[in-house]
């Protein structure tokens, strides 16, 4: 009689295996005490393309009813053109509220994602999300990502990259989603109409309760907008640690400056949207309105066209800002990465120089320069 292996050492085994197809399939035809750790990764991302897939996948669901159970993270992509409506998105809803464990849901490259004809019922089953991401979508109206984000209300970790909406008309069901209180841990924005999405949702909802973001990733389009960025680092306020921020040029005679004031607990901080030439972004704003004691990375990426443009920006201004105290000792690395011009391509003369624009950073020997494109 052959010994029995503990099962939770058959589990660990198995877990080894979590991303070879053949050998968790040969783990699941072996015996029972295999099947379930082999199902887990076998079912637990599942990925529905076009109307074809969604109707093998309705069909998949119906007839495995057993293996429904694994399935925690669904990715729904239209791999064709996306110039048109896609009516077989209409059915994510559904699939959403039959998987019961489900706690991840992607949308990628969908054309009017409408939730018109969703039951209250339907819409509810988003609750138990945890995670959701948005990758250019096109929905009938901005109606529709309120009440889907109102109704995922338990998201943890939210990106939304380039999403958009048609129809200024409302549409016909309900009324105006009513605001949650935020359970968002990470939050990635680069939309195209990103502070508006920030306005109508994330402010509403953040005022009903405590909000606990501890990572941001923020690309920031709209140059006119700078106030509701700075609302959105104010709402994160001491629980943000980890923050990435793109910024968008300054307009002529903006009165707002982005401002890092309410983080205080910030621990690594990454800037990029700098490009040289060009008009300042506000980057050393953010700097010196930074007074977090426990910062311990600082990260700054730019763009520059050739080495004779590098004067044009304030490094005695961000050099003296780096060497108040609670900048002292954090690590700088300084990334140059160069635009594409044959040029005035010379490495050793763009280090050269930024060593000599900041000579404190360089004395107190926490500078890091990265140069990417050049020879």
């Amino acid at each position: 009689m052959a010994p029995k292996l503990p099962q939770e050492l058959i589990d660990q085994t198995i877990d080894y295996l979590w991303n070879d197809v053949a050998a968790l399939s040969a783990c699941a035809l072996a015996c029972h005490a295999c099947l379930p750790s082999a199902r887990i990764h076998l079912f637990h991302d599942q990925r529905i393309l076009g109307a074809k897939g969604c109707a093998r996948f309705e069909t998949f669901v119906d007839d495995c009813p057993d293996v429904v159970q694994y399935i925690r993270k669904l990715s729904v992509t239209e791999p064709t053109s996306n110039a048109y409506a896609q009516h077989w998105v209409n059915q994510i809803p559904g699939l959403v509220a039959r998987l019961e464990r489900l706690t991840t849901l992607e949308l990628v490259g969908l054309h009017y994602v409408s939730l018109q004809r969703c039951s209250a019922d339907t819409l509810a089953a988003f609750g138990k999300l945890t995670s959701l991401l948005f990758a250019d979508v096109y929905f009938d109206h901005f109606l529709d990502v309120q009440t889907l984000l109102s109704v995922a209300s338990n998201t943890q970790d939210l990106c939304i990259y380039r999403v958009g909406w048609g129809s200024s008309t409302p549409p016909a069901y309900g009324g105006r989603p009513e605001p949650k209180p935020l359970c968002l841990k990470r939050l990635v924005v680069d939309s195209w109409a990103s502070s508006v999405m920030v306005r109508e949702w994330l402010l509403p909802s953040a005022e009903l309760g405590e909000v606990d973001v501890r990572s941001a990733m923020i690309r920031w389009r709209e140059r006119d907008a700078v106030d509701v960025l700075n609302t959105v680092f104010r709402i994160c306020g001491p629980t943000l640690e980890h923050l990435f921020v793109e910024l968008p040029t300054t307009s002529e005679g903006a009165q707002d400056a982005p401002s890092l004031h309410h983080n205080a607990n910030l621990q690594k901080l990454e800037i990029d949207g700098i490009v040289l030439p060009g008009p300042p972004t506000g980057a050393l704003s953010l700097l010196d309105t930074l007074r977090s004691a426990k910062l311990e990375k600082l990260l700054i990426s730019m763009l520059v066209l050739r080495n004779d443009v590098l004067p044009s920006f304030e490094w005695a201004q961000l050099d003296a800002i780096l060497s108040r105290p609670h900048f002292r000792h954090v690590p700088l690395t300084i990334t140059i990465n160069r635009a594409l011009h044959p040029d005035n391509n010379d490495a050793s003369a763009v280090r050269s120089a930024i060593e000599e624009y900041l000579p404190g950073a360089v004395k107190r020997e926490q500078l890091t320069i990265n140069l990417s494109g050049w020879s």
